[in-house]
């Protein structure tokens, strides 16, 4: 919602100036203002990151180790046992039978069948380690404003107060009054208003006042649009339904206009940023796995709660600056949690970053998108859900494929030590080892179908 701004003010760098023009006084070089904090938290966060190790990466380097063990082996004992040509023969079937194919293709495969599928839902994995910390998710992290919600303020509710004016009349002079508008309130009563009534006759003598409304004659009538305290500065009367209607909608976070009519209060709107319409789903399915879910917001504390309310009653941290999103984050994981932070904007970034799995709304700021790990192209937060889903059964199929790796081993590698498996035999088996795998791990498109 724009701020109006007076003689004195300080003012961001990267806010927009919607009307009038402003001589501002630099007091801050970049290193000192809050984009020069922001890209030094997001700097600090990146540094201190750890790789996250695959478990196929920590069992390799053993098995290897062992298999030129049992090769050594099988070479000095069938040589020292029976001849050169034995002991080479079933030192050479060790190398072949043992060739960790299967090994290094467990986790690559998987990753790389899980992220078709995700590219499939819109989904962008730019690291196909963070599915292993997305499987471990115990707490979920939601930035507020465009992320939980659509980040467009929309008409939450309208009352009209005088019957000398009826629904069609009432909503063809906002459509009309607001078409001046470059106002973001302006845009949203006007799309909402423009289906609901009809073509007004013109208007005369428009004038924006920032900060305030707009107003114009119309058919003889002045007519306004503005601000409440707008409204009571001109001494306009209000009744006493009116003002209990406009507490309601300032308790629960909304912004209200009120529409006049030479003086008289002809009608009360209520605009408010909403809900993406998959929020609520999204959020209880998370809880219903078992994972923590809470809301973090640079917004109002009353604002912020009632969003809260309507996803459930989830915890809210409210009035917070982007290096108090970051420590958040950064308290949680000292907590032993495993968090996935979800946001879209510059304010994000840090967390982010911080964040053992960081999600970008691919809506969001360049900065966002490149500060994370995930990005939801199709900006749909059930993504989110579906994405840690995904995480879960590629962790599960890599598992088995390095259980079947060892199965495999622990079958064939006894053979080849004592001479029971010629290498034209392991030559055969170890592909067939390594097929078995790369189908395994195409099963992960069936599995997250019948999900």
């Amino acid at each position: 919602v724009p701020v109006h701004k007076r003689l004195g003010d300080k003012v961001s760098a990267g806010t927009h100036n919607q009307d009038g023009a402003l001589l501002v006084e630099v007091r801050q070089v970049l290193a000192e203002s809050a984009l020069g904090k922001i890209i030094r938290l997001v700097e600090d966060a990146q540094a201190s990151k750890a790789p996250i190790a695959r478990t196929a990466d920590r069992v390799i380097p053993w098995f290897v180790a062992v298999t030129l063990s049992l090769a050594t082996f099988s070479l000095i004992y069938w040589w020292l046992t029976l001849n050169l040509d034995t002991a080479i023969m079933a030192a050479t079937a060790v190398l072949i039978v043992t060739c960790p194919c299967a090994f290094g293709l467990a986790t690559p495969m998987a990753i790389a069948v899980a992220s078709g599928v995700a590219a499939r839902w819109g989904v962008l994995v730019k690291n196909g380690a963070v599915l292993e910390q997305l499987s471990n998710t115990t707490h979920v992290l939601f930035d507020k404003t465009g992320t939980l919600t659509k980040g467009e303020m929309s008409v939450v509710a309208h009352q009209r107060w005088t019957d000398r004016v009826d629904d069609t009349r009432l909503w063809s002079v906002v459509a009309l009054l607001e078409s001046r508008s470059s106002h973001a309130l302006a845009k949203a009563l006007k799309a909402f208003a423009s289906p609901l009534g009809h073509d007004a006759p013109g208007m005369e003598g428009f004038l924006s006042l920032s900060g305030r409304g707009v107003q114009a004659q119309i058919e003889g009538q002045l007519w306004q649009a503005g601000s409440v305290g707008w409204m009571q500065a001109q001494g306009m009367p209000f009744l006493p339904e009116s003002e209990i209607w406009l507490a309601e909608q300032a308790h629960q976070g909304a912004t209200s206009v009120c529409v006049s009519c030479d003086g008289v209060l002809v009608a009360t709107i209520a605009l408010a940023d909403s809900l993406r319409d998959d929020a609520v789903e999204v959020v209880a399915a998370l809880q219903a796995r078992g994972i923590q879910v809470s809301m973090i917001t640079g917004d109002r504390a009353a604002v912020a709660a009632v969003f809260a309310q309507q996803l459930g009653g989830i915890s809210v941290t409210a009035d917070v600056l982007p290096e108090d999103k970051e420590a958040v984050v950064r308290a949680l994981q000292g907590d032993g949690c495993v968090v996935v932070f979800v946001g879209d904007g510059i304010n994000d970034a840090p967390a982010l970053v911080r964040a053992d799995v960081g999600i970008a709304l691919g809506s969001g700021t360049e900065v966002s998108v490149d500060s994370a790990e995930v990005v939801l192209l199709n900006n749909q937060l059930a993504s989110v859900l579906n994405t840690i889903k995904l995480s879960t059964i590629t962790l599960r199929t890599i598992r088995q494929n390095i259980a079947m790796s060892l199965l495999y081993n622990l079958i064939m590698v006894p053979l080849a030590v004592s001479a029971k498996l010629t290498p034209l035999m392991a030559a055969i088996g170890m592909p067939l080892s390594s097929l078995l795998v790369i189908g395994n791990a195409a099963r992960i498109k069936s599995k997250t179908n019948r999900k």
